[in-house]
């Protein structure tokens, strides 16, 4: 297909529409998150409203395979709209439920359920998207644009979602946030289609088809070091910010505000590394992106070590190279991954968050109580770099992106 298919972003709409109706259902996302959370915790212990908040991540990685699979067999965007009506239907049968007979601990359990499961055929899907929409050039572009469109949905979220609760209850948090979905229902609908026709699987059943993706990844080793890569960065990282910053602030005595003054350090520096990446360009985008990372493991190791003010550099290094690296890397991951294989692929990826981190937060704490945070930190920040040095060395080459028609003018 000719690349005079695909304007310039600045002018392309449809891509202008998805960024856009995608931060309105993240805002909605981040809303019903808090809505869930302080729900949970009026009308159950402190265990039941931890149990709301994962149960999801079960369904979720139970049915993720299954919806990469799904989303390479049947054209994704539909899927995306589909499950997006899903999402609709189910707050709108929640917040009726909820205004007749009140809140309860079964209510919200059950929508949790539910929404893992929606969650793991919408997530797959959406990764097909962009490799259909732009050229391949513009996918790092169009990667921090998403970036910096998903942090602000987040800034804005979460503080509308406590003011929401707090006025209307939580059936006013499930009616925004299924407004947003319709928002984005409708995007894909009339404003986000795409350009490249999306190749189908073959194969005779959904079992044969995850057998095959499985055997894509086995024969070619730069997807595959792709894939094993981003799940290492994943159950790094996350357990490093999510146990042993916090960990590392209570020890010291730094209070709540310095660690919410840590985070938003380290989402400044994102959001100026994602505007770093939209006039970077690389020769090998998935080298340099591994290599990034490795600052980011040092910022790691730094957590365990320094003083107050040296944590303000390791969250900024944290940051900086987050923003870079995931534009980068997102984009390596489309052009590398042959169109027939993203959404299986996807979803590997995807797994390792959804099975895979609470195991490892768990381990992370009980690591740093036989030990210590410094060592915890130095153990993961120094693992976490030699698996990115080990990958950046196997995609030393940068093949031409792979599939139908995507091509640099």
């Amino acid at each position: 297909m000719s690349v005079d298919v695909f304007p310039p972003l600045r002018r392309d709409r449809r891509v202008q529409g998805w960024i856009l109706s995608t931060a309105i259902s993240q805002a909605g996302d981040m809303a019903w998150y808090v809505g869930l959370a302080w729900s949970a915790a009026q009308v159950t212990t402190p265990a039941g409203a931890g149990l709301v908040m994962g149960i999801g991540a079960l369904p979720k990685a139970l049915v993720l395979l299954y919806g990469g699979a799904l989303a390479d067999r049947f054209d994704g965007r539909r899927t995306m709209i589909l499950a997006n009506l899903g999402r609709i239907v189910v707050l709108t049968i929640a917040a009726v439920v909820l205004l007749a007979w009140g809140l309860s601990l079964a209510l919200l359990l059950t929508v949790a359920v539910v929404f893992g499961a929606v969650d793991a055929l919408y997530t797959p899907a959406s990764g097909t998207l962009p490799r259909r929409m732009v050229r391949s050039d513009d996918l790092v572009k169009l990667s921090a644009g998403s970036q910096l469109a998903h942090r602000l949905a987040v800034f804005v979220g979460a503080p509308l979602g406590g003011l929401l609760v707090a006025s209307g209850g939580l059936a006013t948090v499930m009616i925004v946030d299924a407004v947003s979905y319709v928002v984005i229902a409708l995007a894909l609908a009339f404003v986000v289609k795409p350009r490249l026709p999306q190749p189908v699987s073959t194969s005779g059943s959904i079992r044969a088809d995850l057998r095959a993706g499985f055997a894509y990844l086995r024969r070619d080793t730069r997807a595959r070091t792709l894939v094993i890569a981003f799940s290492g960065l994943n159950l790094c990282v996350g357990p490093v910010l999510a146990v042993g910053l916090v960990q590392r602030t209570h020890a010291a005595g730094w209070g709540p505000g310095a660690l919410g003054l840590f985070e938003a350090c380290s989402g400044i520096f994102a959001a100026v590394g994602a505007l770093v990446a939209m006039r970077w360009k690389p020769a090998n985008l998935a080298r340099s992106g591994l290599l990034a990372l490795v600052v980011q493991a040092a910022g790691c190791v730094l957590i365990g070590l320094v003083p107050q003010l040296g944590m303000f550099v390791a969250m900024a290094m944290i940051g900086a190279t987050a923003g870079i690296a995931s534009a980068q890397l997102s984009a390596a991951f489309q052009q590398t991954v042959d169109p027939s294989y993203l959404g299986r692929s996807f979803s590997i990826v995807n797994l390792s968050d959804e099975a895979m981190m609470p195991v490892a937060m768990t381990a992370f704490g009980a690591f740093i109580s036989l030990t210590s945070i410094p060592l915890a930190c130095a153990a993961i920040g120094t693992a976490f770099g030699a698996l990115m040095i080990w990958s950046a060395a196997r995609v030393r080459s940068d093949p031409s992106p792979v599939g139908h028609g995507i091509a640099a003018p």
